[in-house]
């Protein structure tokens, strides 16, 4: 019995493998089918959409007839147009709006730009340009923004009206590697005072600002005072000690400017009227 039972066993698992070997094939067949139509699919939805794409790409419907240009003081619309590389009559479909603003904000004197397309033909661009606020000289020259970032290399012709920052390290400057240091907020603080209109002593009289690591910041002006020792903090008490004593100095005839004045302690200024010697019973104290 146990010789027929195991002969049985057999046969069924033979006719068993053949049936699964037919199913197999079967689906076999249907999956390559199945493959080889959506891959015939594809290949039609792609030339279909290359054939729309070259068609709205070279129709002369979607030609920019119009292309506006606003926001440049520095940049003429011409210098911007090429900078976008955007040639007049250009297809709008064709146009990839992020490259453009790449190649746009690539320009050192563009801060922000801005893109838009209206179709069937309408481009407009607006930029904002960088806000020079001073000069930073590490031995060569370079234009810093209002934020204190370094935007270009200065050239002699950018550079005037605008103080001029000496005896600071790179390492006093801050980047985006590096939090802000001492000397880089004390300088930011002293230009953006001089940017309003109401201040005693405005950026386009500073000539120059001397940071010393030590006694802090020195300013030379064009202003009644040739030279003001500032130090550092506490600078909106001593604007308001200068300018009292400015003040005072308008109302003496005989006190042309002063050479110096050391504000370093608002609570105890010395300040020597022009064209008297440097010494301390010369003096004055104001």
């Amino acid at each position: 019995m146990l010789g027929i039972n195991q002969a049985k066993r057999n046969r069924f698992k033979k006719k068993k493998s053949v049936q699964n070997s037919g199913m197999t094939l079967k689906q076999s067949i249907r999956i390559l089918f199945k493959s080889s139509f959506l891959a015939l699919m594809m290949v039609g939805m792609s030339l279909v959409f290359i054939f729309i794409h070259d068609v709205l790409t070279q129709c002369d419907y979607f030609k920019a007839e119009m292309i506006t240009v606003g926001g440049g003081q520095r940049l003429t619309p011409d210098q911007i147009l090429k900078t976008a590389e955007i040639a007049e009559g250009v297809n709008l479909v064709s146009l990839n709006l992020k490259m453009i603003r790449k190649r746009l904000l690539a320009h050192p004197w563009i801060a922000e730009a801005d893109i838009r397309r209206t179709f069937p033909g309408s481009i407009a661009i607006h930029i904002k340009e960088q806000e020079p606020l001073a000069v930073l000289d590490f031995g060569k020259q370079f234009l810093i923004n209002r934020g204190g970032v370094i935007f270009k290399e200065a050239e002699a012709s950018e550079i005037s009206d605008m103080p001029v920052m000496s005896g600071i390290e790179y390492s006093d400057w801050k980047t985006l590697e590096t939090p802000e240091t001492r000397v880089f907020v004390s300088v930011l603080e002293v230009l953006n005072i001089g940017r309003s209109a109401e201040t005693v002593l405005p950026n386009t009289l500073i000539k120059n600002i001397n940071v010393d690591r030590e006694i802090g910041l020195t300013l030379k002006t064009d202003g009644p005072v040739r030279k003001i020792q500032l130090g550092y903090g506490g600078y909106k008490k001593k604007y308001s000690r200068l300018e009292k004593i400015l003040s005072y100095v308008e109302q003496d005839a005989e006190i042309e400017f002063l050479e110096v004045v050391d504000l370093r302690n608002p609570d105890h200024i010395v300040a020597r009227p022009g064209n008297e010697k440097l010494s301390e019973k010369d003096k004055k104290e104001v």
